[in-house]
This record gives C-alpha cells, sequence and structure tokens, in this order.
C-alpha cells in the first residue's frame, strides 16, 4: 500500500479511523484485526474522530479518549493505542453489553473469563491457552450481555516482551511461531486457523477464574472461591464508568449466582493452562453447594472506608439505614447506598449481624454474644470485633444508632 491517507471502516463502527501517511499501521492493523476484518478505503471528506499519522521519530494519534494527542514510537505501539480506542467505542455504542477487562478461553463449548487488572498476567494465560489448542475469545476486553454471553471483539492477544525466562519451551516457541506485529515492548500473537473468535461471536460464560502467579509453586492449584470474591473482581474490572451501581449489580449478579468462581495458583503459564483446561472440561457446575472459608472474621470489606481503630460503645444500639440496598450472593451480602452509589461487601458473619439489626435494634453486647455462642467463642474477644465492625459500618453511614 503506498503512502497517503485511507479512512478505515469496521463492522459496527462504520467509518471510524483515518490513517496518514502510515502504510506500516495500515499492515499492522490488518494482522492484528483479522478477526474483525477493516475494510480501507481512500480518504474523502471530513475525517473520523480517530486519526493517526506520521511524523518524525514515530506517529501521533488524536481521539476524543486522546484530545491533547499521543505521540507513538512504532507502528506497533500505534496498533495498540488505536485499537484500544477502537474496541471502547464499539462497547459504548453497543449499549446491550457491558464491556470487560478480562481474558476469554472456550473451554468445553463455554467461556472461562480471567477479569484481571493491568499486568495481572490474563494475557500470557490467554496465549498459553492457544498453544493448549483452545479457543481464544480475547485476551483484554469482552462484551457481556445481560443473558450471561460473552462477544467477542475479534482483536489479537498481545505478549509483553522479552518472554520471561519462566516459559516453558513449547509455549516460547508458540509465540514465536505465529508471531504478528510486534517492537521492543510487545508482540501480537496470531492464532492459527479458527484459534480466535469471529467479532460478535457469542459464547455463554461457565466459569471466573482469578489468577494467583507465585513461581515457587512446583504444580498448579485450584481453590474454589465464594462467588462474592468473582462478583467483586467483575465490579472494578468493567468499561462502565458513568453507570449506576445498582445496573451493573442487575447485570453482573446472575451471572455470578450460577457460575463457580475459581483461584488459580500457578507458576508456568502453559502447564497451568493444560491443567485449569482438563480440570474444567465436562464439570463446570454453577454455585450450590459452594462454600469457602464459611466462618471468617467479623469484618465487612469496605472498600475506600478508612481504618476504624476504636470500637464504639458495647450497649449503644444499631439500626441499619434505609437508603441501603441489598443483593445478596450465596452466603454474603453485598449493599449499595443510595446516595453515594459506594458498594460494601459482607462476609457470611457481616450479614448474619445485618440481618438481625435489620430486624431490631441491637448493641455490640449483644450481637457479641450471639455471635460468640454460635462460633463457640469466648465472648468478650468476640464483642470487641463486633464493636470495631459496627464502628466501621457507622463510619461509612451503613449503620445509625437506635436509641
Amino acid at each position: 500500500m503506498r503512502d497517503g491517507a485511507f479512512d478505515i471502516s469496521l463492522p459496527g463502527l462504520g467509518r471510524c479511523l483515518r490513517v496518514e501517511e502510515s502504510p506500516d499501521v495500515i499492515e499492522a492493523l490488518r494482522q492484528a484485526l483479522a478477526h474483525w476484518p477493516p475494510s480501507i478505503r481512500q480518504a474523502r471528506g471530513l475525517a473520523p474522530a480517530i486519526r493517526l499519522r506520521r511524523r518524525p521519530g514515530g506517529y501521533w494519534q488524536r481521539s476524543p479518549r486522546l484530545p491533547r494527542g499521543l505521540e507513538l514510537p512504532t507502528s506497533t505501539a500505534a496498533v495498540c493505542s488505536l485499537i484500544a480506542d477502537l474496541g471502547g467505542d464499539y462497547l459504548d455504542r453497543e449499549a446491550s453489553l457491558l464491556g470487560l477487562h478480562c481474558a476469554s478461553v472456550e473451554v468445553d463449548g463455554r467461556l472461562v473469563l480471567f477479569p484481571e487488572g493491568h499486568r495481572a498476567g490474563k494475557s500470557t494465560l490467554a496465549v498459553a491457552f492457544s498453544a493448549a489448542g483452545y479457543r481464544l475469545f480475547g485476551d483484554d476486553v469482552l462484551g457481556l450481555t445481560r443473558e450471561g454471553e460473552g462477544v467477542a471483539l475479534g482483536m489479537a492477544p498481545r505478549l509483553r516482551l522479552p518472554l520471561p525466562e519462566s516459559f516453558s519451551p513449547p509455549l516460547v516457541e508458540y509465540a514465536e511461531a505465529h508471531a504478528g506485529p510486534q517492537d521492543s515492548r510487545y508482540r501480537f500473537v496470531l492464532p492459527p486457523g479458527n484459534g480466535l473468535a469471529e467479532h460478535g461471536e457469542r459464547c455463554a460464560v461457565g466459569a471466573l477464574v482469578l489468577l494467583e502467579r507465585d513461581d515457587r509453586l512446583t504444580s498448579p492449584d485450584i481453590i474454589r472461591l465464594q462467588p462474592g470474591e468473582g462478583l467483586l473482581q467483575l465490579l472494578m474490572q468493567n468499561f462502565a464508568y458513568h453507570a449506576r451501581p445498582e445496573a451493573l449489580m442487575a447485570h453482573l449478579l446472575p451471572l455470578m449466582e450460577r457460575v463457580p468462581c475459581l483461584l488459580l495458583r500457578y507458576a508456568e503459564p502453559l502447564t497451568a493452562a493444560r491443567h485449569l483446561g482438563a480440570t474444567l472440561e465436562g464439570g463446570m457446575q454453577g454455585n450450590q453447594g459452594c462454600g469457602v472459608g464459611s466462618r471468617e472474621g467479623f469484618r465487612p470489606d469496605r472498600r475506600g472506608a478508612p481504618a476504624i481503630n476504636d470500637p464504639v460503645p458495647a450497649q449503644r444500639r444499631w439500626v441499619t439505614c434505609r437508603e441501603v440496598r441489598t443483593y445478596p450472593l450465596g452466603r454474603e451480602l453485598f449493599l449499595i447506598q443510595s446516595g453515594s452509589g459506594e458498594i460494601h461487601r459482607l462476609n457470611e458473619t457481616g450479614t448474619m449481624i445485618w440481618r438481625l439489626l435489620g430486624q431490631e435494634s441491637l448493641g455490640g453486647r449483644e450481637l457479641g454474644e450471639l455471635l460468640a455462642e454460635y462460633y463457640g467463642q469466648p465472648a468478650e474477644p468476640v464483642i470487641e470485633d463486633v464493636c470495631r465492625w459496627l464502628a466501621g459500618l457507622a463510619d461509612v453511614g451503613l449503620v445509625t444508632s437506635g436509641e
């Protein structure tokens, strides 16, 4: 392709990108978006919202997400940035989809999601699953329907370079044999055949897997988690920054009520992918009977709340605030404050206390004595824990004095 200005259209977005004097970027886009195939035409009329042009020493991109522009040193870096904008625009337009930051792979006809944050190892594990013969839906972004189906965007996975020395030789060989555009920082990997789902392809979600990388492990380990762990991760790893928490809960809670949440602890990605795939094949089941750590401590998960050191007086009575919506999930409870939209998670013990306070006003001593009898523990330490826990809830406005 000769130098010049070209407009690029994509299914679901239409004419969305103008690339000027950068044929190498266009060719790299063709490879990275082979499963979301672009249509390329000579530029005409007003430019689309996303623009990229060559400049001395690299490229310059402007878009609504980058109003001040962004300098990019290589064609691969340019493709990485453009794909981020294009994927975000597609999810913004598809109002029925919730965009998730996650890797996703098809196992036994159902999707396994890895909803981890930046540099958590999800892209590496996605490529490892591809090397193990499984089909990818993506390594970083996925659309989720209200019915619990994942929707592929058709973007090739990428690895950070250089590859770690801990990678097994077969994984390194796979990443090299199917290498796409790359520079000194990133390499796109192009799964052969139908190893990457086409743009818009759907598959029902079958499991949620959180990741823990530990180089000391000699073999992978899979641990069943409370479904609340998965819900909390999905609430943090989504693109719906302006959505009301109630809308997010309506979208995600039904999913976590029926799919298992697991923790994968591993050292080497390909070994982990093979082990997890073999474990899940034919064996994905819902959360019925899932109980890990059922008798935990007394503290709720209060994200963003200040640490509380001083317990409330043991005789002071408390009731739950009315401006709080509750969402049960397994043995736990999620709370959303109507005014601020803050989300809080209560473990099994916290859920018991919340429900007791919802029936009548009770003090820390009364609650502590009830729990001490239930758990078979000395009363005074439990009373102190409950009073500290109540202080934390009072501080964030979840309970109020009932006296």
